[in-house]
Protein backbone atom coordinates (compact mmCIF):
# COMPACT_ATOMS: atom_id res chain seq x y z
CA UNK A 1 0.00 0.00 0.00
CA UNK A 2 1.36 3.39 -0.91
CA UNK A 3 1.63 6.15 1.30
CA UNK A 4 0.90 9.48 0.30
CA UNK A 5 1.18 13.02 2.30
CA UNK A 6 -0.45 15.76 0.80
CA UNK A 7 1.00 19.24 2.18
CA UNK A 8 -0.83 22.41 0.69
CA UNK A 9 0.52 26.08 -0.43
CA UNK A 10 -0.26 29.49 0.76
CA UNK A 11 -3.70 30.63 2.07
CA UNK A 12 -4.99 26.91 1.36
CA UNK A 13 -5.25 24.15 4.08
CA UNK A 14 -5.46 20.75 3.97
CA UNK A 15 -8.90 21.08 2.87
CA UNK A 16 -7.92 21.93 -0.71
CA UNK A 17 -7.12 17.98 -1.80
CA UNK A 18 -10.74 17.03 -0.75
CA UNK A 19 -11.35 15.84 -4.38
CA UNK A 20 -7.78 14.39 -4.59
CA UNK A 21 -7.91 12.01 -1.53
CA UNK A 22 -10.83 9.75 -1.98
CA UNK A 23 -9.72 9.08 -5.82
CA UNK A 24 -6.70 7.88 -4.10
CA UNK A 25 -7.64 5.85 -1.38
CA UNK A 26 -10.08 4.23 -3.36
CA UNK A 27 -7.47 2.75 -5.12
CA UNK A 28 -6.44 1.65 -1.89
CA UNK A 29 -3.74 4.59 -0.78
CA UNK A 30 -3.17 5.38 2.64
CA UNK A 31 -3.53 9.22 2.72
CA UNK A 32 -2.51 12.11 4.69
CA UNK A 33 -3.38 15.68 4.17
CA UNK A 34 -2.31 18.01 7.17
CA UNK A 35 -2.96 21.51 7.63
CA UNK A 36 0.09 23.38 8.76
CA UNK A 37 0.30 25.79 11.24
CA UNK A 38 -1.44 28.95 10.97
CA UNK A 39 -3.41 28.16 8.31
CA UNK A 40 -6.99 26.24 7.56
CA UNK A 41 -8.72 24.97 10.43
CA UNK A 42 -5.66 26.14 12.28
CA UNK A 43 -6.00 29.95 11.67
CA UNK A 44 -7.51 30.17 15.42
CA UNK A 45 -4.41 29.51 16.56
CA UNK A 46 -2.82 32.70 15.26
CA UNK A 47 -4.57 34.26 17.82
CA UNK A 48 -2.36 32.72 20.23
CA UNK A 49 0.58 33.13 18.70
CA UNK A 50 3.03 35.88 17.67
CA UNK A 51 3.34 35.78 13.71
CA UNK A 52 6.62 35.99 13.72
CA UNK A 53 7.00 32.45 15.08
CA UNK A 54 5.05 30.85 12.18
CA UNK A 55 7.69 29.72 10.14
CA UNK A 56 9.15 28.15 7.15
CA UNK A 57 10.72 25.98 9.96
CA UNK A 58 7.49 25.36 12.06
CA UNK A 59 5.69 24.22 8.79
CA UNK A 60 8.45 21.89 7.83
CA UNK A 61 8.18 20.39 11.41
CA UNK A 62 3.99 20.14 11.21
CA UNK A 63 5.19 17.57 8.56
CA UNK A 64 7.94 15.87 10.24
CA UNK A 65 6.09 15.55 13.36
CA UNK A 66 2.96 14.26 11.49
CA UNK A 67 5.47 11.16 9.70
CA UNK A 68 7.53 10.44 12.91
CA UNK A 69 4.51 10.10 15.23
CA UNK A 70 2.18 7.82 12.34
CA UNK A 71 5.25 6.10 11.80
CA UNK A 72 4.94 6.56 8.14
CA UNK A 73 8.15 4.91 5.70
CA UNK A 74 8.15 4.88 1.85
CA UNK A 75 6.21 7.76 1.61
CA UNK A 76 5.37 9.63 -1.59
CA UNK A 77 5.53 13.21 -0.20
CA UNK A 78 3.47 16.05 -2.34
CA UNK A 79 3.88 19.92 -2.10
CA UNK A 80 1.37 22.56 -3.86
CA UNK A 81 3.33 25.58 -4.37
CA UNK A 82 4.98 27.26 -1.71
CA UNK A 83 4.74 23.76 -0.18
CA UNK A 84 7.70 23.08 -2.47
CA UNK A 85 9.68 24.86 0.25
CA UNK A 86 8.42 22.74 3.27
CA UNK A 87 9.03 19.33 1.72
CA UNK A 88 12.48 20.14 0.38
CA UNK A 89 13.22 21.03 4.44
CA UNK A 90 11.49 17.68 5.34
CA UNK A 91 13.42 15.90 2.94
CA UNK A 92 16.32 17.46 4.50
CA UNK A 93 15.44 16.15 7.91
CA UNK A 94 13.88 12.20 7.77
CA UNK A 95 15.04 11.36 3.99
CA UNK A 96 15.33 7.78 4.79
CA UNK A 97 11.01 8.03 5.18
CA UNK A 98 10.64 9.05 1.62
CA UNK A 99 10.09 7.23 -1.38
CA UNK A 100 9.32 10.08 -3.92
CA UNK A 101 8.72 13.60 -4.04
CA UNK A 102 6.09 15.59 -5.89
CA UNK A 103 6.21 19.27 -6.85
CA UNK A 104 2.31 20.30 -7.75
CA UNK A 105 3.16 23.53 -9.10
CA UNK A 106 5.87 23.81 -5.81
CA UNK A 107 8.65 25.45 -6.39
CA UNK A 108 11.75 24.23 -6.43
CA UNK A 109 14.56 25.86 -3.99
CA UNK A 110 18.14 26.20 -4.09
CA UNK A 111 20.05 26.31 -0.67
CA UNK A 112 19.65 29.53 1.08
CA UNK A 113 16.72 30.70 -0.89
CA UNK A 114 12.78 31.68 0.68
CA UNK A 115 9.58 31.69 -1.27
CA UNK A 116 10.17 35.59 -1.99
CA UNK A 117 13.04 34.61 -3.72
CA UNK A 118 10.78 32.56 -6.15
CA UNK A 119 8.09 34.71 -6.77
CA UNK A 120 9.41 36.80 -9.66
CA UNK A 121 9.37 33.94 -12.24
CA UNK A 122 6.35 32.50 -11.08
CA UNK A 123 3.79 35.38 -10.40
CA UNK A 124 5.67 38.26 -11.66
CA UNK A 125 7.68 41.53 -10.04
CA UNK A 126 4.03 43.20 -8.94
CA UNK A 127 3.17 39.95 -7.40
CA UNK A 128 6.76 39.72 -5.81
CA UNK A 129 6.18 43.73 -4.87
CA UNK A 130 3.04 43.45 -2.58
CA UNK A 131 5.05 40.55 -0.64
CA UNK A 132 7.79 42.45 0.22
CA UNK A 133 6.51 45.24 1.32
CA UNK A 134 4.15 43.32 3.68
CA UNK A 135 6.84 41.45 5.19
CA UNK A 136 8.59 44.56 5.05
CA UNK A 137 6.42 46.68 7.12
CA UNK A 138 6.45 43.69 9.74
CA UNK A 139 2.76 42.72 8.69
CA UNK A 140 2.52 39.40 10.30
CA UNK A 141 -0.16 37.98 7.44
CA UNK A 142 -0.42 37.98 3.59
CA UNK A 143 -4.10 38.61 3.26
CA UNK A 144 -6.43 36.36 1.45
CA UNK A 145 -7.95 36.67 -1.34
CA UNK A 146 -10.73 39.19 -1.15
CA UNK A 147 -12.99 37.88 -3.59
CA UNK A 148 -14.23 35.06 -5.47
CA UNK A 149 -13.07 36.90 -8.85
CA UNK A 150 -9.30 37.53 -7.34
CA UNK A 151 -9.37 33.58 -6.60
CA UNK A 152 -10.17 33.10 -10.25
CA UNK A 153 -7.68 35.21 -11.51
CA UNK A 154 -4.95 34.10 -9.46
CA UNK A 155 -5.28 30.34 -8.92
CA UNK A 156 -7.22 29.36 -12.14
CA UNK A 157 -10.61 28.75 -11.54
CA UNK A 158 -13.51 29.07 -13.07
CA UNK A 159 -15.78 26.48 -11.61
CA UNK A 160 -18.38 28.74 -9.52
CA UNK A 161 -18.83 25.89 -7.15
CA UNK A 162 -15.19 25.52 -6.55
CA UNK A 163 -14.92 29.41 -6.57
CA UNK A 164 -17.17 29.71 -3.79
CA UNK A 165 -15.62 26.69 -2.21
CA UNK A 166 -12.45 27.84 -2.19
CA UNK A 167 -12.90 31.76 -1.51
CA UNK A 168 -14.81 30.23 1.63
CA UNK A 169 -11.99 28.37 3.17
CA UNK A 170 -8.87 30.60 1.97
CA UNK A 171 -7.49 31.93 5.20
CA UNK A 172 -4.53 34.64 5.66
CA UNK A 173 -0.72 33.24 4.79
CA UNK A 174 2.02 33.34 7.74
CA UNK A 175 4.60 36.19 6.71
CA UNK A 176 7.19 35.38 8.12
CA UNK A 177 6.70 31.31 6.42
CA UNK A 178 7.48 33.32 3.28
CA UNK A 179 10.67 34.97 3.88
CA UNK A 180 12.17 31.69 5.81
CA UNK A 181 15.43 29.72 3.89
CA UNK A 182 15.79 26.76 3.24
CA UNK A 183 18.67 24.73 4.14
CA UNK A 184 20.59 21.89 2.04
CA UNK A 185 23.07 19.75 1.85
CA UNK A 186 21.94 16.05 2.93
CA UNK A 187 23.16 13.48 0.19
CA UNK A 188 20.47 11.25 1.25
CA UNK A 189 17.75 14.06 0.73
CA UNK A 190 19.46 14.91 -2.91
CA UNK A 191 19.05 10.99 -3.78
CA UNK A 192 15.61 10.77 -3.31
CA UNK A 193 13.40 10.73 -6.78
CA UNK A 194 11.34 13.87 -7.83
CA UNK A 195 8.75 14.59 -10.13
CA UNK A 196 7.63 18.08 -11.45
CA UNK A 197 3.58 18.31 -12.03
CA UNK A 198 1.87 21.57 -13.64
CA UNK A 199 1.06 23.38 -16.63
CA UNK A 200 2.46 26.52 -18.40
CA UNK A 201 -0.53 28.59 -17.74
CA UNK A 202 0.24 28.82 -13.74
CA UNK A 203 3.33 30.39 -14.70
CA UNK A 204 5.43 27.44 -13.50
CA UNK A 205 6.51 26.66 -16.76
CA UNK A 206 10.24 27.71 -15.86
CA UNK A 207 10.32 25.95 -13.09
CA UNK A 208 9.16 22.60 -14.97
CA UNK A 209 12.25 23.44 -17.45
CA UNK A 210 14.40 23.41 -14.75
CA UNK A 211 13.09 20.25 -12.97
CA UNK A 212 13.54 18.59 -16.99
CA UNK A 213 17.25 19.74 -16.82
CA UNK A 214 17.68 17.73 -13.75
CA UNK A 215 16.43 14.58 -14.90
CA UNK A 216 13.18 14.56 -12.93
CA UNK A 217 9.95 12.95 -14.42
CA UNK A 218 7.74 15.81 -15.72
CA UNK A 219 3.96 15.65 -16.39
CA UNK A 220 2.48 18.44 -17.60
CA UNK A 221 -1.04 19.18 -16.71
CA UNK A 222 -3.18 21.70 -18.48
CA UNK A 223 -4.98 23.63 -15.69
CA UNK A 224 -4.15 26.42 -13.57
CA UNK A 225 -2.63 26.78 -10.87
CA UNK A 226 -4.65 25.01 -8.45
CA UNK A 227 -4.33 21.15 -10.24
CA UNK A 228 -5.90 19.65 -7.07
CA UNK A 229 -9.11 21.56 -7.42
CA UNK A 230 -9.46 21.63 -10.89
CA UNK A 231 -7.96 18.65 -12.14
CA UNK A 232 -8.23 16.68 -9.16
CA UNK A 233 -8.49 13.15 -11.58
CA UNK A 234 -5.38 13.86 -13.73
CA UNK A 235 -3.25 14.51 -10.82
CA UNK A 236 -4.40 11.57 -9.05
CA UNK A 237 -4.01 9.42 -11.63
CA UNK A 238 -0.18 10.45 -12.22
CA UNK A 239 0.30 10.36 -8.21
CA UNK A 240 -0.56 6.94 -8.23
CA UNK A 241 1.09 5.84 -11.14
CA UNK A 242 4.47 7.67 -9.07
CA UNK A 243 3.42 5.63 -6.34
CA UNK A 244 3.79 2.79 -8.73
CA UNK A 245 7.00 3.17 -9.46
Amino acid sequence: MTTYVLVHGAWHGGWCWKKTTPLLRVAGAEVFAPTLTGMGERAHLNDRLDPSEITLDVHIQDIVQLMRYEGLEDVVLVGHAYAGMVITGVAEVCPERIAHMVYVNGVIPADGESMVDQLVPVRGEEFASWVRGIIEKGDGFLPAPASVEEVGRRWGITDPDDLAWVGANVTPQPAAAMAGTVRMGNPKAAKIPKSFVGGGESGFDSVAERARQAGWGVYPVDSGHDTMITHAGELAEILLKIGRE
